[in-house]
């Protein structure tokens, strides 16, 4: 079955008709110049029509070659090796009554349900299982690549209690999930999602917990419920509703046990995060069917057409170089370059399915359509797999809908995958965003902190770092005083900003330059000065600034403390005194983001 990747681009078909009207209007004009000149049958020998017509005709089914190779037509099927970089995850996911309790809106179980398979669209190179309990454990699917199928899986799993006991065995689903990860192959890492409202009253929970320990296997929990509770839908009415409430106790043992942590149903898809920094491995011998393109074919054919074209002389070898040249030879050539070119601009300007994404990506995120420019930069992220710049685009688009976990996804996703600098800095840059509007202060000034030490001359990323020490000051002043955390919130660090840029059409594969982020809001208010005491000399150059800039940067640890925060911030006042000194930008210049 031929079926075409481009159909977009059978439109350069259009071309055909317009080449031909091109050569009937050259042809008037070669038959009016005879007549005025004295031309006629003198001047054109009987074989010259019949080769103007192979030459012509020979045109005509290039430039058609050209415009199906444009939409890129394919027929048949080859298998391309696959080659992803990922853990082994296994979910067990709660099937029992109480996971229909309302506490958590729609339902628990619906709840953790879109959680669940958001969290399988931001592992796109783990490999996953499912393990689906109640009072018994049964597992639903082995470890598999296919996230969309297993996806299926998890939307159904409510339905299917019917493959459990009733009651809730927290031991029983660890030791299904641990069963599942027992593969051949094994990952380096192995980590259990457990969704649960933690309500135990099964067999002992030690054993499995130990178990998981001693296999390396971390257990991530997620609470599904509330302290409060609610009443399980479908209970006795005679003997009043049953209620089920959540038991955080035992589900943050089990995650302290075995190395995790636990989290709430709306930030499952943050698990991404945790998972990226764990230890990768290599999943080979996978293969995808695809069907085979054959638009080189066409592209060989057109040259072809073109080449035995140009060996066809217009004109008969028995007339003289002068006349076959003024009235043959200079007419028809001069009306057939301009058509031969007119045919490569349309193969050179047909674009790519993955550049047509991009930029409608570009387009939406122009107009403030989030929504659908993230629907555009997914339909481009299969056709350029790993490709730095379309992640990027992805996590501007999730900040701008305040989905800042699934942001901090792609633009980890980003950084990492790209070897430009000045592309990395940018993903480090968003990846700080990101982490201030999560309230992760440390996160964020880690990763100003990294764009400074690539670049200590950025401007925007010194001041969101600024305001990032501040509020960490802040907070400290205010757990040291009277123990109530302020909530004082300077100005929000500088949103990402506009979408990479599509790359030019006909390249296949390049999804362009990445948009720069914005410029960062302005502070509330001008930082404190530092006192004297510990304060940092001062230099005597504007080298001699970054150096130490970067030198306090690099020391500071995993907690800073109030004094070294000044210290940090009496440092930036010293590199913008003396970068004023000799200001490199025009009069009113914005920053470069």
């Amino acid at each position: 079955m031929i079926s075409v990747v481009e159909p977009v681009g059978l439109l350069a078909l259009g071309a055909v008709p317009l080449a031909w009207a091109l050569m009937r209007l050259g042809a008037r004009h070669r038959r009016a110049a005879d007549q005025r000149y004295g031309g006629g049958g003198v001047a054109r020998p009987a074989r010259r029509r019949s080769a103007e017509i192979a030459r012509e005709g020979l045109l005509l089914l290039a430039l058609t070659a050209l415009a199906l190779a444009v939409a890129r037509p394919a027929w048949g099927e080859e298998e391309r090796p696959l080659e992803r970089r990922g853990i082994d995850v296994a979910i067990a996911l709660d099937v029992s009554r109480s996971m229909s309790a309302t506490d958590v809106a729609p339902s628990r179980a619906e709840a953790a349900a879109s959680g669940l398979l958001r969290l399988l669209r931001a592992l796109p190179g783990d490999r996953a299982a499912l393990v689906t309990f109640a009072g018994t454990a049964f597992q639903r699917s082995p470890l598999t690549l296919d996230l969309e199928a297993l996806g299926q899986l998890v939307s159904q799993a409510q339905g299917e209690t019917s493959f459990v006991d009733r009651g809730t065995d927290l031991a029983l689903a660890i030791e299904g999930a641990l069963a599942v990860l027992n593969v051949d192959d094994p990952a380096a890492t192995r980590v259990i999602v457990l969704v649960s409202d933690g309500e135990h009253v099964g067999r002992d929970l030690d054993v499995a917990i130990r178990h998981a320990r001693d296999l390396g296997v971390r257990v991530y929990v997620v609470a599904a419920g509330t302290a409060e509770g609610a009443a399980i839908p479908g209970t006795s009415a005679q003997a009043g509703p049953e209620l089920s409430r959540l038991d955080r106790g035992t589900l943050e043992r089990i995650a302290s046990e075995t190395g995790a942590n636990v989290r709430e149903i709306p930030s499952i898809a943050g698990l991404a995060v945790e998972f990226s920094r764990l230890r990768q491995s290599t999943f080979e011998g996978t293969t995808e069917s695809a069907p085979t393109e054959r638009f080189p074919w066409f592209v060989g054919a057109a040259l072809l057409l073109l080449l035995t074209r140009g060996l066809i002389r217009p004109w008969s070898s028995q007339r003289g170089p002068v006349a076959a040249m003024r009235l043959g030879g200079d007419s028809a050539g001069r009306s057939g370059v301009p058509v031969s070119l007119l045919a490569l601009l349309i193969g050179a300007c047909g674009g790519t399915a993955a550049w047509q994404a991009v930029n409608d990506g570009n387009e939406e995120y122009a107009r403030a359509r989030y929504e659908q420019a993230l629907a555009a930069y997914e339909r481009a992220a299969p056709l350029l797999p790993g490709n730095a710049a379309v992640s990027y685009n992805q996590g501007n688009a999730l900040h701008s809908l305040r989905r800042y976990e699934e942001a901090t996804v792609a633009s980890l996703a980003a950084a990492e995958a790209t070897n430009d600098v000045a592309l990395r800095g940018w993903a480090r840059y968003a990846l700080g965003n990101h982490a201030f509007r999560r309230n992760d202060l440390e996160a964020a000034r880690e990763a100003y902190t990294s764009v400074l030490l690539t670049d200590p001359g950025d401007e925007d990323a010194r001041y969101n770092l600024e305001l990032v020490l501040l509020l960490s000051q802040q907070r400290a002043e205010d757990k040291d005083g009277e123990g109530a955390p302020g909530d004082g919130s300077p100005s929000q660090p500088g949103q990402p900003g506009q979408p990479g840029q599509a790359g030019q059409p006909g390249q296949a594969g390049q999804a362009g330059q990445p948009g720069q982020p914005s410029q960062p809001g302005q502070p509330a208010g001008g930082p404190s000065t530092p006192g004297s005491a510990g304060a940092p000399s001062g230099p005597t150059s504007e080298a001699e600034a970054r150096a130490a800039l970067a030198q306090q940067l690099a020391g500071l640890g995993d907690q800073v403390t109030a004094d070294e925060a000044l210290a940090v911030l009496d440092r930036l006042r010293q590199l913008s005194a003396l970068e004023r000194l000799d200001d490199r930008r025009p009069a009113g210049a914005l920053p470069d983001r």
